[in-house]
């Protein structure tokens, strides 16, 4: 039954294309009507198509290969749900599924809107449909019948059991499909000529949900290696890591670049490209995860069906760079930068950076593949390359982030007055030197920090400046004069907000990169280490047997001096599941505060009594989650606003047409 809704979507899919071209070439508003509706049908069959999977693996149905591969008799309810999208072929229909859900919901907001460019980008969108039901439909079916029932199933990988990876990879595919309406919209304005700022009016917000999905999505896969993969660490610039992060880096940049556009006019042709290359990248993201030419400890097995993205990138790169070449003339920018202070300079230059950065990694990532095509085996570019190449560029880009509140468009003057930007950069500079009599040393980290105080100083002086001189004017407190801006320029403020949660992101990568404390040691029962201020005993190990698994849980006492503290429990976890083979992962235990993780995960336990542990000090890892709730908190603000204005916008012009007709 699944499959036959898969067909259905595939030829609604394809009348939805043919209506849709049908109707823009011979002008026929009938058929691109008719195409419109045909995308709500895309939607409930794709929709019956996930729930009929989600049945057969709630029913334990293991005629099912892919139910009998990603889960088992034993598996909770929560991680069954999740076993949807754990494997290749489901995660595929997840994702097709979300496009057929974004297209619906294109289609259902805009019913009543301006339709200038909606019907080239739903019929795009449903290009990009049709390809992924292909694959799920000729490829890589997750209806697939097994030759016999088998009792039970192999059950799902332990290291996905996990609450992080519930969440990770959906918010991964809402960040990637988000993405890809700002793609439709960018091809839909060159096809249609229209070089005006409308493609970007209509897809900004599509833009921002879909790179504040991604932002949680990395976050959340950063959370998971931290707690699931004991090595202390939260990103290793694993293969598939750096796939979810190229995206991030040109759509970051394409958020900042269009406000360029909207506000002088500019950079226009950046805008397009950058929302091309962004979907282009979440393609090539996939095709790393899925094709299995590098080797990382996230991707699928090797398969043939990354040819089928290459060949759908090929197709997708050439049609754009010729409607580029062909709109280059038609989309330049309106004016240009008259100095090198101004706003839009720092978005341009800003640009560059996130293009080169973007660039450099993806040649790193690909590296091996390349090498491997050339010579016949593989080189991987370690940590320290990409460390390497990213700390300046990351530098220069937490500058930028600094300043820019201080730029004007078309204009060299900042926007504070000199005697605040003096003091701003002496309390910055003097703030760095306080931390080197601390005893930061590393010349870096010094940058970053000061940098750091730097961008938060500027939006506050920033703020403050604002309410005194709304004081003034209007002879009210300084704190309802400040509440009253943070109404009036919401959405200025919250990104605002966003820039201190980036900033909280800087400081926790300083703290857990260049100053975290390691310590890999055996101990025997009573046998005591010391790590930096702390002191842990190695108590004993508990052996704990449940239905699913085997648990092996020492005990760690950890000191401060002669105070105890608490007690860190890491853990040995020796799966059961159905007919596969046991598994043994690790559960680390941390202690966590605003200043340090302590971090604990067991490497093994002997039969002697003895353990091996691996210690470490993640100094103000803590900030780096902070840092992303402030982020997103950040853009629900945005979310919120725009919600508020477009629902009190009708009511306004009610009362100005009340009042023009008196």
């Amino acid at each position: 039954m699944g499959y036959l809704f898969l067909l259905s979507a595939f030829v609604m899919t394809a009348y939805t294309l043919w209506a849709g071209i049908s109707g823009l070439h011979l002008k026929r508003n009938s058929l691109i009507e008719s195409a419109r509706r045909a995308i709500y049908g895309q939607f409930f069959m794709v929709t019956f198509a996930v729930l009929t999977l989600a049945y057969l693996l709630l029913s334990r149905d293991f005629s099912y290969r892919y139910v009998a591969e990603y889960s088992d008799r034993q598996l909770p309810v929560l991680y069954t749900i999740s076993a949807l999208w754990a494997g290749q072929s489901g995660s595929l229909l997840f994702w097709t599924w979300l496009l057929t859900v974004f297209n619906a919901l294109f289609v259902f907001v805009n019913r009543k809107r301006e339709q200038n460019l909606q019907p080239y980008v739903f019929t795009i969108t449903s290009a990009v449909t049709i390809f992924f039901l292909s694959l799920v439909v000729y490829s890589t079916n997750p209806f697939e019948k097994l030759p016999a029932v088998l009792p039970d199933g192999y059950g799902l990988n332990p290291l996905l059991q996990d609450i992080g990876m519930i969440f990770h990879p959906p918010t991964l595919f809402l960040g990637f499909v988000g993405f890809t309406i700002p793609f439709a919209f960018a091809l839909a304005a060159l096809m249609k000529g229209d070089k005006s700022s409308n493609w970007i009016n209509q897809s900004r917000n599509w833009s921002l949900f879909g790179w504040i999905m991604l932002t949680i999505g990395n976050l959340l896969g950063a959370e998971w290696a931290y707690v699931e993969l004991g090595w202390g660490g939260y990103w290793a610039w694993d293969p598939v890591e750096n796939a979810s992060l190229l995206p991030w880096l040109t759509g970051t940049a394409f958020i900042h670049s269009i406000m360029a556009q909207r506000s002088m006019g500019m950079m226009k042709i950046w805008n397009v490209s950058l929302a091309i290359a962004t979907f282009l990248l979440t393609i090539l993201g996939t095709f790393i995860t899925r094709s299995g030419i590098i080797s990382s400890v996230h991707a699928f097995g090797r398969s043939n069906i990354g040819t089928f993205f290459l060949v759908f990138m090929g197709i997708v790169l050439v049609s754009a760079l010729s409607l580029i070449l062909w709109r280059r003339n038609h989309f330049k920018s309106e004016k240009t930068i008259a100095t090198f202070m101004s706003r839009e300079f720092g978005f341009l230059f800003n640009n560059f950076i996130l293009v080169i950065l973007t660039v450099t990694i993806m040649w790193g990532t690909l590296y091996p593949a390349i090498t491997e095509l050339i010579i016949g085996k593989q080189i991987t570019l370690g940590e320290q390359f990409f460390n390497k190449v990213s700390i300046p560029f990351g530098i220069i880009l937490l500058l930028l982030l600094a300043i820019c509140p201080l730029l004007l468009w078309g204009k060299a003057k900042l926007s504070s007055s000199k005697k605040s930007l003096y003091i701003i950069i002496t309390s910055s500079v003097l703030f760095a030197l306080i931390l080197f009599a601390a005893g930061v040393r590393h010349g870096a980290s010094l940058i970053v920090l000061g940098i750091s105080f730097l961008a938060v100083a500027i939006i506050i002086t920033r703020l403050i400046q604002s309410g005194l001189s709304r004081q003034k004017t209007n002879n009210e407190s300084l704190m309802t004069a400040i509440g009253k801006i943070l109404r009036l320029k919401t959405r200025q403020y919250a990104a605002y907000l966003i820039h201190i949660g980036v900033v909280m992101i800087y400081v926790a990568i300083v703290g857990t990169t260049a100053y975290k404390s390691h310590r890999e040691i055996t101990l025997p029962k009573g046998g005591e280490t010391v790590i930096d201020k702390y002191r842990l005993v190695y108590v004993q190990v508990n052996e704990i047997k449940k239905q699913r698994k085997d648990i092996l849980r020492a005990e760690v006492e950890v000191y401060q001096g002669d105070q105890k503290i608490g007690i860190l429990t890491p853990e040995k976890y020796i799966y059961k599941s159905g007919l596969g083979e046991p598994k043994v992962t690790s559960e680390v235990s941390i202690r966590t505060n605003l200043i340090e993780d302590l971090y604990i995960s067991m490497a093994s336990f002997q039969s002697d009594g003895s353990a091996t542990f691996v210690i470490m000090v993640n100094p103000l890892q803590i900030w780096l989650w902070i840092g992303g709730i402030v982020i997103t908190i950040g853009v629900i603000i945005i979310f919120v606003d725009v919600y508020r204005k477009r629902r009190a916008l009708p009511q306004r012009n009610s009362v100005q047409k009340k009042e023009g007709n008196k």
